[in-house]
């Protein structure tokens, strides 16, 4: 039984597994690579396989596709041809020769002076990783091409030799058409899929007619025109700033570049044609006849799939850097056709803004010294491919049509905190662009994307820094944020990915992201001065607060008050509490500031008739005394001064709007008021210096006070008074019985 049991329990893993692995497979294939396990989706299958996968050129700095597919037997010269679309409707052929060397025949126009391009294309040191030069021309004679073109172009087994020729440059194209062989050869050449480029003065409907150049017309997208169509300068501006302006060379975005003097001469591009316009003339024009709108003239570049037309040549063997720049661009994103098995495709753009950025706050950290982490996701571009391969026995064969997305990943974040719940952060940010439209690492408030050495063999190669990453890390730490000062502020990040695509702003309020609320015990008098430094208590949101009010010595609790709610009158044994705190806040306890009374009562001239009282009786008066009534009655010692009365203290509490104590006092019968004597001490105090009048006494300067109330005998010497006194009692007679 228990072996039944295993076996069944082995079945069900093997069955997960069997399921895990076909849920990883379903709409999608794994390609491992770089240490990472990546997806893309087939979408067709075809004749053969084909693989793509995103990857980051960390020294160019650019997003490129890394293709592979299964060799194809019995392949023909043209080999294999890379075809790639953004939407599965439109496809265009692409290079497949990024970083290899491409090889070139220029045929010029018989004039040894025209044999320039080779000299142009040293001249700008491309090498490939082997130090090849990356575009290696050889050259040849356009009449002497025209007499045999397959032995130039091709090698004694028939294989062709170059992956791009180009025609000219020289003014007129030295006034010669290519022979109809040439013109065969070329059109066999351009349907291999390698790349023709065409100088300037080929193809044009002047010049006595170049007919066999012109039967190319039709594949560039081109309408021709004699005696009209001719715009030039020596200024051109780039128009595109797509894959073909910035590869090999990355060429500023809209750049304008000053060229030796040359022209459109006839031809214009027919609008709705699939023919990219690159770079265009600028005024002020040398040339100005754009004829009859029916065609753009205005081109100096232009491409449609292999082939394409330049104006270089007009001023006979002159160029610039930048124009060699261009050409050396054209040249090699015209050659796309290779025999192998792989290819790197450059023209892929991330040109999708990343997502907005998320935050947290980060764990173990203080109100006052608080932490957020951000991070977001980048979005990227869906591109598709396929490959055809030219069979000698069953013709032309397509692979499987593949999709993948495309994505540059995050560099970096910018962000602000202010107290504005809007921000234009990203327009700011765009604003650091140079002129090649990236954002330098530096300005970056927080850079994340790696930055390290891409040579595995260096000493100092680390594989978390590796600049060719496509997946790391992207979080950022903002710190050192104030959650009491910053509380009500706004915090906006605005995300930016590697292909410099900025996000749109992220704003979030800070008090949503900071998981504590301060409450802010304050001590105050009712008169505002603080009592003691305040205290705190650091409280997770939504948890309660409970604070019994503390005792100070020498004031009395009056009130407590949370934030600007109404003060409530409380005593010593109150108990303060908020059932939930969401939010900084401040719990303000008021005291009252307790003044000592030290009261007695002095009888001056004493008469033995009249009994000295021992007790006196005042009333006092402070507006508000002990939280009962503003009248408060008090029985004091009192004597005559050689027996050193002593003092009776009574203490009361200050309020903020009361500043003085009025004391009435109530004298016994056969004495009244005689002044007073007060100090903020205990000393001697002299009946001769005493004060007369209401007593008011300033509570506002100390705390104790010592106050001596003069009574003296009110009837005349000599005379008895009526033998009762508040210190005896009537003689207890009983009721006088009447007969």
């Amino acid at each position: 039984m228990k072996k039944r049991e295993q076996s069944l329990n082995q079945k069900i893993k093997v069955k997960w597994l069997f399921l895990l692995l076909l849920a990883l497979v379903v709409g999608g294939y794994l390609f491992v690579s770089q240490g990472n396990l990546r997806a893309f989706t087939i979408i067709n299958k075809g004749e053969f396989s084909l693989k793509a996968e995103n990857r980051w050129d960390g020294t160019e700095k650019k997003s490129y596709s890394f293709l592979e597919w299964g060799a194809v037997n019995g392949l023909k010269q043209s080999g294999y041809q890379l075809f790639q679309s953004e939407d599965g409707v439109t496809w265009n052929a692409r290079s497949m020769n990024y970083g290899k060397t491409i090889k070139v025949l220029n045929i010029y126009p018989d004039t040894v002076d025209a044999r320039n391009l080779k000299t142009w294309m040293d001249s700008l040191g491309l090498k490939n990783s082997k130090g090849d030069r990356l575009i290696q021309v050889s050259y040849v004679a356009q009449m002497v091409f025209g007499l045999d073109p397959d032995s130039h172009l091709k090698n004694a087994k028939g294989e062709y030799l170059y992956d791009v020729i180009m025609f000219g440059s020289w003014d007129y194209n030295n006034h010669v058409d290519i022979s109809v062989a040439a013109k065969n050869a070329t059109q066999a050449y351009i349907d291999s899929g390698r790349g023709v480029l065409f100088g300037h003065d080929t193809i044009t409907p002047n010049d006595r007619g170049h007919t066999n150049f012109n039967s190319f017309a039709s594949q560039l997208g081109f309408k021709l025109q004699a005696s009209s169509f001719q715009l030039g300068s020596t200024s051109v501006k780039i128009n595109n700033n797509g894959y073909l302006m910035k590869y090999p060379f990355e060429l500023q975005n809209d750049l304008t570049l000053t060229i030796p003097l040359t022209h459109t001469w006839g031809q214009g591009i027919l609008p709705g044609s699939s023919t990219i316009k690159w770079l265009e003339f600028q005024e002020p024009y040398n040339w100005n006849k754009p004829g009859d709108g029916s065609a753009d003239a205005t081109f100096y570049l232009a491409t449609n799939n292999n082939l394409g037309m330049i104006q270089t040549g007009h001023s006979n063997g002159q160029s610039t850097m930048d124009e060699r720049k261009i050409i050396a661009n054209t040249l090699y994103n015209l050659a796309q056709v290779s025999l192998e098995t792989t290819a790197q495709d450059y023209t892929v753009k991330d040109d999708r803004a990343p997502k907005l950025a998320t935050a947290a706050p980060m764990p173990n950290t203080s109100i006052e010294n608080f932490s957020i982490e951000i991070d977001s996701t980048d979005v990227g571009k869906e591109y598709q491919w396929y490959v055809e391969a030219d069979t000698r026995d069953d013709g032309l064969k397509k692979s499987d049509v593949v999709k993948e997305t495309i994505t540059s990943n995050i560099a970096g974040y910018f962000y602000m905190i202010d107290n504005s719940a809007a921000s234009n952060l990203n327009t700011t940010v765009i604003g650091y662009k140079d002129e090649f439209g990236r954002i330098s690492s530096d300005r970056y408030d927080i850079y994340v994307a790696p930055q390290g050495t891409t040579d595995k063999n260096a000493v100092d190669y680390d594989p978390l820094k590796d600049a060719n990453l496509v997946t790391y890390n992207t979080k950022g730490i903002i710190s050192g944020i104030n959650g009491l000062a910053d509380y009500n502020k706004y915090l906006h990040v605005v995300t930016v990915d590697r292909a410099n695509n900025v996000s749109g702003v992220k704003t979030i309020p800070l008090k949503d992201l900071i998981p504590l609320a301060r409450v802010t015990e304050r001590y105050l008098d009712t008169e505002g001065k603080e009592l003691q430094p305040e205290t705190y208590k650091d409280i997770v949101k939504g948890d309660h607060y409970t604070q019994r009010i503390k005792n100070l010595n020498g004031y009395a609790v009056d009130s407590y008050q949370i934030d600007r709610a109404e003060a409530v009158p409380s005593t010593d044994e109150t108990t303060v509490s908020i059932d939930s705190v969401t939010q900084n806040m401040t719990v303000t306890y008021y005291y009252n500031k307790l003044i000592q009374l030290n009261l007695r009562q002095v009888v001056l001239a004493s008469q033995e008739e009249i009994v000295v009282p021992k007790r006196g009786y005042l009333q006092l008066d402070n507006g508000y005394v002990d939280k009962k009534s503003n009248l408060f009655n008090v029985a004091v010692d009192s004597g005559v001064a050689q027996e050193q009365v002593s003092y009776t203290s009574v203490v009361i509490a200050k309020q903020a709007t009361h500043h003085q104590v009025s004391v009435k006092v109530l004298p016994p019968e056969y004495y009244s008021y005689s002044g007073y004597t007060v100090t903020k001490d205990n000393s001697i105090h002299d009946s001769g210096i005493r004060v007369n009048g209401e007593i008011r006494l300033d509570i506002t300067e100390t705390t104790g006070y010592w106050l001596t109330i003069y009574i003296e005998p009110s009837i005349e010497k000599g005379r008895s008074p009526v033998p009762y006194n508040w210190d005896y009692q009537r003689n207890k007679l009983g009721e006088i019985q009447m007969k």
